[in-house]
């Protein structure tokens, strides 16, 4: 494919039908003053095919976008699309017309009774299957694929049925990537111009059209964030005179840890609860001032990892790594679980969403 037709493609903002700018959801946004920061490396090294000047970090893509990036996967098309396979809701003269119905007549995109609905807003898990199906991987069949995206993603469970083995095959290969956080697919949120070119990099990649980088927002198949060689744990026992937190496996003590647990008027909450979220290298919000501290910075009070098991829908309290190791052992938190960064690793290998977690006084 000639460089023009590349940057023509990927400048989403020479596309005449795309009019309409969709607000980033708040779980895509990012508290770093650029966010498109993030995506520097795939952006440069798709500019060695074309521009990316106009992609917009901050617009959700919609369906044409959608079909114009996938069409860059394909081999060049030398059929002739006719004004009859067009689908009805798309002008004849819209640049991105051939593209559009060479997906719906490959049967990549659907349309509906003729409805294609190109200024639809795309989501990740609609832009992921799609991919899949570019790249003959939408029917690779692996033996346990939902037991391996529980091992690699937060969100397992929001995947359909219908779409384990397409997104456990993109996952094998590379070729998922998630920002902010790497862990959380987000299979059915809306995703960026930015978040889309990332994925069509990885897939050119995968045909070798481009050359590998390395980023830490690519999911790493060989580094699940689980492992099915470590035992499990079910549950977690709190003892918070004792300031102790013991693993079990079944009926099975496994190891106790050291802790540091919330202070007096900020008391970690009594109960039994479950383990709602798993964050690596997570970033930090000062819940007084809305200051930010990002994700691998030494001063990150979360430090490694967060386990988060209790909130009332503002605030929250988990398990987490600290920078302060003498801290542990004592009462001075605002209500979370303090533990050695090693030992948050440790545990985060462990646990799961449906690890219960029982706090006792």
């Amino acid at each position: 494919m000639g460089r023009q037709n590349f940057a023509s493609c990927l400048s989403w903002g020479l596309i005449p039908c795309i009019g309409l700018t969709y607000a980033v959801p708040l779980s895509a946004q990012t508290s770093s003053p650029t966010a498109e920061s993030w995506a520097k490396d795939f952006l440069q090294n798709l500019g060695k095919l074309g521009s990316t000047a106009n992609i917009n970090p901050q617009r959700i893509a919609n369906r044409t976008q959608l079909a114009l990036a996938l069409n860059l996967l394909l081999p060049a098309n030398s059929i002739h699309t006719s004004p009859q396979d067009i689908p009805r809701d798309v002008a004849a003269n819209l640049p991105a017309a051939e593209a559009i119905t060479r997906m719906v007549r490959q049967k990549i995109l659907s349309a509906p009774n003729g409805q294609f609905q190109p200024d639809r807003p795309v989501t990740k898990g609609e832009a992921l299957l799609a991919i899949a199906k570019v790249l003959s991987l939408d029917n690779q069949r692996m033996a346990t694929p939902k037991t391996y995206l529980s091992t690699m993603f937060a969100d397992a469970n929001t995947i359909p049925k219908e779409a384990v083995t397409a997104i456990a095959a993109l996952t094998t290969r590379a070729l998922v990537v998630n920002y902010p956080k790497t862990r959380q697919l987000r299979f059915h949120q809306p995703i960026t111009e930015l978040e889309l070119s990332a994925l069509i990099h990885q897939a050119l990649v995968y045909q070798k059209r481009l050359p590998p980088i390395g980023s830490p927002y690519i999911v790493d198949p060989s580094r699940p964030m689980v492992s099915l060689n470590v035992p499990q744990v079910t549950t977690l026992v709190v003892n918070l005179t004792k300031r102790e937190l013991t693993a079990f496996s079944g009926n099975t003590k496994l190891k106790t840890y050291r802790i540091a647990v919330g202070r007096a008027g900020w008391e970690t909450p009594v109960g039994v609860h479950r383990v709602q979220q798993l964050i690596e290298r997570p970033a930090w919000k000062n819940p007084f001032t809305g200051d930010v501290i990002g994700s691998g910075d030494p001063d990150n009070p979360l430090g490694e990892r967060w386990i988060g098991f209790w909130t009332n829908g503002k605030d929250w309290s988990g398990f987490h790594g600290t920078p302060n190791r003498a801290s542990v052992g004592q009462a001075v938190s605002h209500g979370c679980i303090r533990m050695y960064n090693e030992d948050i690793v440790e545990l985060f290998a462990m646990v799961s969403q449906q690890t219960v977690v029982r706090v006792v006084k």
